[in-house]
């Protein structure tokens, strides 16, 4: 497959007339639809039996969720077989180039829309193009990136297609804002304005455009359209499917590295941390601790009694994740080489014989997740793998990676399907069959999965690291952008490795990186053999401060980070997200052209370092609200950019007036020891502030689905200030958990604290405290310990 060339409109025939739900397409009828879902989204489809006999759409999604509103937008084919967009008034959003839109070339299809010199576009899944997708051509293949592209176009950041395919594009048009969704699992192309021309001069005789298509398949996409990011965002989250409430400890520290074999390493390692008193969930294993590489075996040379030395661990708050790769070798007496094939659920070659391919242990098999028993029988280990004692499990080589062999010669389906119908949705089958094994092992615990691979809807099963990248300033600017675009194609759980997997990280980075990092959704020190030692402490005392600081920040916010996971739950509000997503450009702001900023929820914005040897930048300061400066305590007024000077142990970190955070009490070193019943509430109110502060706040045990059963508590929180004093009312939505023990901490010359709860008004002095969120001490008040 050419990486680089896709479909051209020129080589289309375009549908002409549009009648009695038929296209004219050539002198072919093509059956179109437009389902109006509610909400303003739309489903488009076209139809020919012929043309595109094949629907390999395995995973549905969830079209029936906008029932509840109708729609204000309008999208119709016209009678001349072009789509229209129009807004609740009428004007035109979004349109089709006329005579050239819905189009045929063979089995090949393509869908062409206008383009202008106002739009801007984003999103386009795991891809490491940029923030801003404009003038981008682009493939969707999950590719095994080293295996697939040229070292040096890794290393630079060229390399295209990634490993996780999400054929997505956000599209900005004015003050209104468009998700298009293709709903197709094969090499979906997508163009929105690149240069076709070895001398760099345009096609001036063609209208300027992007669009999309495939080679072969269903036609099919939808259209989300909406006046805001967030609402599109939430919407196609719900769309494709929201991500299930995460346990914890899976948004704590982890620590991984390729060599980590064992007990021994596992015992190192959980020494080193608590030597350290440095804040870590995760241990992880890579493909080592395998008895010679074969999936769902356990090397008798690196373990002893696997039950035992795993509760010896997990006693010290540590918790397991071992590597899972699909490839099973191919070998006379491996059990689960017998059974797959004994139950022919291992994929085809067109041989009807298990195809071959070669990874770690040699030659392979790979399950076919297509097949509901495939998934079965892999969910069946998982099982019995999560029985064992580890605690998680990190999903590799799922591209599918087949080494050297041609991937084409594998098929699914039993041969059925050629193997463009699954090979995105490869990696997401293994990820939803790894669940099931999971909950069927463990019904009432919360799994935690994490894939390299992705395809659209595979939130709903595993968080996604974002591949082998690199430990350089480049990839930990590229890492931002990425997972900003991620976030906003509905994959809000993820995150890179941390300082770069190949490579060697030196100190500088490696501060930089955990500091950038130290709140993205997912965090992980992973590293390549061969490579230099990046554990937090190989770097240094001084180092070691900084780093461990920093991680110590995400631990006191896991309730704020715990609250933002359960919005994500309920209403598919993305975690990390751009300043775009929650404020509007404005005159001289352009919030989508900032790329290196990013929000983590609505309360905190953050500015890192990026750039060797540079210890200034500017940031914008997004809205018209007060933001407070967490290294001098200092609010600073908003809609404005400013010069910042940032420290080596600090980094520039804004908190949003008119929020409340919840945090951690003291120094936690594993999510196990944090009580999300026993919390600071820190009011982010300034001097002479007139805003409300207002929070809904849950809190569970973090592990399982006793909160579905009622076994949460929840409490509504409203802060004000009149001068000195801080009024707070607190108010118990559900008790169904232990009660809540609250801290108050104000900053900005508040004195007092009056709280109202459960019809009672009591007022108490503050007493004063200093802490360091950063770098610089940070000047507060706090109260007593309050039982609710």
């Amino acid at each position: 497959m050419y990486f680089n060339k896709i479909r051209h409109p020129s080589n289309f025939s375009f549908a002409n007339a549009h009648t009695n739900g038929s296209l004219t397409i050539g002198a072919k009828l093509v059956q179109a639809t437009v389902r109006d879902l509610g909400e303003d989204v739309f489903h488009v489809e076209l139809r020919d039996a012929k043309r595109w006999p094949l629907d390999a759409r395995v995973l549905p999604l969830h079209d029936d969720a906008f029932a509840a509103a109708d729609s204000r937008y309008q999208l119709q084919i016209t009678d001349s077989g072009n789509l229209a967009l129009n807004g609740a008034g009428g004007e035109a959003i979004l349109s089709g180039i006329d005579g050239a839109c819905l189009g045929a070339c063979g089995s090949a299809w393509l869908v062409q829309f206008a383009r202008n010199a106002q739009m801007r576009f984003f999103g386009q899944g795991e891809k490491v193009t940029g923030l801003e997708k404009t003038g981008k051509r682009t493939k969707y293949w999950n590719a095994d990136v080293w295996a697939d592209h040229a070292m040096h176009t890794i290393e630079t950041g060229q390399a295209d297609p990634q490993y996780a395919a999400v054929p997505y594009l956000l599209v900005r048009q004015g003050q209104q804002w468009v998700g298009i969704l293709v709903d197709h699992p094969g090499a979906v192309f997508m163009d929105t304005g690149s240069n076709w021309f070895f001398f760099g001069k345009d096609d001036q005789n063609a209208p300027p455009a992007f669009w999309f298509g495939a080679d072969e398949g269903v036609p099919a996409f939808y259209v989300i359209a909406g006046d805001s990011v967030a609402s599109v965002t939430q919407r196609l989250q719900r769309l494709v499917g929201k991500t299930p409430l995460p346990p914890l400890w899976s948004l704590g520290h982890h620590q991984s590295r390729w060599g980590y074999a064992g007990t021994q390493h596992l015992q190192q390692l959980d020494a080193a941390f608590t030597q350290h008193a440095f804040p870590n969930d995760g241990l992880w294993l890579d493909i080592d601790y395998m008895e010679r590489f074969k999936v769902f075996t356990i090397s008798t040379e690196h373990f002893g009694d696997l039950a035992v030395e795993l509760k010896q661990l997990q006693a010290n708050g540590r918790r397991i994740v071992p590597i899972l790769d699909p490839g099973v070798k191919v070998e006379v007496g491996y059990g689960v080489a017998a059974s797959g094939q004994a139950a022919d659920i291992f994929c085809h070659n067109p041989e009807g014989q298990p195809y071959v391919g070669f990874v770690w242990p040699g030659r392979t098999w790979f399950p076919d997740y297509s097949l509901p028993e495939g998934r079965d029988w892999w969910a069946s280990y998982s099982k019995a793998f999560r029985a064992s004692g580890f605690d998680g499990a990190w999903l590799d080589m799922n591209d599918p990676s087949t080494g050297a062999a041609e991937v084409d010669d594998m098929l699914f389906q039993r041969g059925a399907w050629p193997h463009w119908t699954y090979h995105n949705q490869y990696g997401t089958g293994m990820a939803q069959a790894t669940r099931d094994g999971f909950l069927a092992a463990r019904p009432d615990e919360r799994p935690f999965l994490l894939a390299r691979s992705a395809y659209t809807g595979s939130s709903r099963f595993t968080a996604v690291w974002t591949g082998d990248n690199f430990s350089s300033w480049h990839h930990l600017r590229t890492s931002i952008h990425c997972s900003l675009n991620l976030a906003l194609s509905g994959i809000p759980f993820n995150g890179p490795d941390v300082p770069g997997f190949g490579g060697h990280a030196d100190k500088e980075l490696a501060i930089a990186w955990y500091k950038a990092g130290c709140l993205f959704p997912f965090m992980r020190n992973h590293a390549s053999a061969g490579t230099a030692e990046q554990e937090p402490w190989v770097f240094g005392d001084v180092a070691l401060e900084t780093i461990r600081h920093h991680v110590r920040l995400r631990y006191k916010l896991l309730p704020y980070l715990y609250q933002l996971w359960n919005d994500q739950e309920q209403s598919g509000a993305a975690v990390m997200r751009p300043l775009f997503y929650d404020f509007p450009n404005t005159d001289g702001m352009e919030l989508d052209r900032v790329d290196d900023q990013f929000l983590i929820g609505p309360a905190i914005l953050q500015a890192p370092i990026v750039h060797q040897g540079q210890q200034t930048r500017l940031v914008t300061l997004p809205g018209q609200g007060r933001w407070m400066d967490v290294n001098s305590g200092q609010f600073l007024a908003g809609g404005r950019t400013i010069h910042v000077s940032s420290t080596a142990d600090s980094t520039p970190i804004y908190l949003r007036e008119g929020s409340l955070l919840p945090m951690q009490v003291g120094v936690r070193t594993s999510a196990a020891a944090n009580d999300l019943a026993d919390i600071e509430l820190h009011v982010i109110l300034g001097a002479g502030s007139e805003d409300t502060a207002t929070l809904d706040y849950v809190a569970d045990d973090g592990l399982s689905y006793g909160y579905q059963r009622g076994a949460r508590s929840v409490y509504r929180m409203q802060a004000r200030r009149e001068g000195a004093v801080l009024l707070l009312h607190v108010e118990v939505l559900q008790a169904g958990w232990k009660p809540l023990r609250l801290r108050v901490v104000g900053y900005d010359g508040v004195t007092t604290l009056q709280l109202r709860t459960g019809g009672q008004t009591a007022s108490m002095p503050l007493s004063p405290m200093t802490w360091h969120f950063s770098g610089g001490a940070l000047a507060a008040m706090t109260s007593v310990p309050i039982d609710l």
